[in-house]
């Protein structure tokens, strides 16, 4: 591979702790408590929106309430999203050694500070976000623009992510599918990775 697409969170981001923590507080001031193991297991095999919509119907409130004050919450705890294990270290051992790192993610405003903060937005040549406007994943829309901006070669090119919807993004967009699966990971692969991996450091240009 030469050119990597990374997901955010829960790949290179260690992220699920803000997330799941804030999620649970929306609906706690509401009166409504929620089990965060049950919320990581749910979120990682499907969304946190469909979480959140879930939420939405069984207990009559809107989502776009819950929607809204999640956002809020958590955009206040960005400061205590950390990096995953051997996520600077790959990521400059793959500009290093000639290729490049590309980010398409979900996350909207707060992904150049929270990239930037953390030392790494200059390991990457461009990156796609909410703000760009493309269907979300599995689409793999997001991830054919950074294919057409750069001229990249889809046989060259991979999309690594820690969940199914990122595996049939990858799959959708016709690149390569890496699924970041951590030892302990709540998640069963989809049978249609290319690769597995548990540390991201396997990850190098080849």
């Amino acid at each position: 591979m030469k050119a990597f697409i990374w997901d955010l969170d829960g790949t290179l981001l260690d992220s699920y702790g803000v997330i799941t923590s804030s999620a649970v507080d929306t609906l706690k001031e509401h009166g409504i408590a929620a089990d965060t193991d049950e919320l990581l297991r749910y979120m990682k095999n499907r969304s946190l929106s469909s979480w959140l919509r879930k939420a939405s119907a069984e207990y009559g409130i809107p989502f776009e309430r819950l929607l809204g004050r999640y956002g809020e919450i958590t955009h206040g705890r960005d400061d205590l999203i950390t990096l995953a294990p051997g996520a600077a270290e790959t990521l400059r051992g793959i500009r290093e050694a000639g290729g490049t790192n590309y980010v398409y993610t979900h996350r909207g405003d707060s992904t150049f500070r929270i990239l930037e903060r953390l030392g790494i937005l200059g390991e990457f040549a461009d990156l796609v976000t909410s703000r760009d406007g493309f269907a979300p994943k599995p689409s793999g829309d997001g991830v054919r623009e950074l294919i057409r901006r750069h001229g990249l070669d889809p046989r060259e090119t991979c999309y690594i992510g820690d969940r199914p919807m990122d595996i049939f993004c990858a799959r959708d967009a016709g690149v390569t599918a890496v699924l970041y699966l951590p030892e302990g990971g709540c998640v069963e692969p989809t049978g249609q990775e290319d690769r597995i991996v548990s540390e991201l450091t396997q990850l190098r240009v080849l």
